[in-house]
């Protein structure tokens, strides 16, 4: 018996009106359904990309593997080291615009890394080049004549070409000290880096390969 002034919840009509809402319940819980298992599930088309942006993805994960196969290029302290002597010399010698391309010709002779060696070839941007030929001329000109040259250094490339033979030798002598000096220091970073890498990790894992040996194996428990 239902109170007062409360409309019913049954439908009116007898059984057939009954059946039919019940009908209608039935597809709208189904249909309610079927929008919520739609909605949890990820769609089955991937979402399509103008062919712009498609392009762009593909050339940034490319450059992403090529950077990643740079750095694990013969990449242990003591090959990293020689690769930045090496780009540090070259970026020293005389042959303007040449520095790149005599680094990566050189690291790719001697098996070494390209990616470092030509970091190492940057070494002499800007004002740091005219004062390594400053110095490299100067030098060079007190070891054929004895005296030092009476040259500007902000007027090196002008003379660059007649004192040719001077700034050859200097930088013989000038660019070994700085490939040196930067090898060393490059050396003792990655090595430091590389110790760092080691502690960090746990004792049961292997340890990474170097260059040209094959990943030791995992140890064995203890009993």
């Amino acid at each position: 018996m239902r109170a007062w002034g409360w409309p019913s919840s049954r439908p009116r009509g007898g059984p057939r009106a009954r059946r039919r809402s019940d009908r209608c319940d039935e597809v709208a819980w189904t249909a309610q359904a079927e929008g919520a298992r739609a909605a949890a599930q990820p769609s089955a088309r991937p979402l399509r990309y103008p062919a712009q942006v498609r392009s762009v993805r593909r050339w940034y994960a490319r450059a992403r593997a090529l950077w990643r196969l740079a750095r694990r290029e013969h990449s242990s302290p003591r090959e990293i080291g020689w690769s930045v002597a090496v780009g540090v010399f070259c970026a020293c010698t005389p042959f303007i615009g040449a520095h790149m391309w005599m680094a990566l010709a050189l690291a790719t002779l001697l098996r070494l890394s390209r990616l470092w060696a030509f970091l190492g070839s940057r070494a002499s941007l800007g004002v740091l080049f005219y004062l390594i030929a400053f110095a490299e001329i100067e030098l060079g000109h007190k070891l054929r004549h004895g005296v030092w040259a009476v040259l500007p250094w902000r007027e090196v490339l002008r003379h660059g070409g007649e004192l040719f033979g001077d700034w050859l030798i200097g930088s013989v002598i000038v660019g070994g000290a700085a490939a040196g000096a930067a090898g060393l220091l490059a050396y003792g970073v990655a090595a430091r880096r590389s110790r760092a890498r080691l502690n960090r990790r746990r004792p049961d894992e292997p340890r990474p390969p170097t260059s040209g040996s094959p990943p030791s194996a995992r140890p064995e428990p203890t009993p």
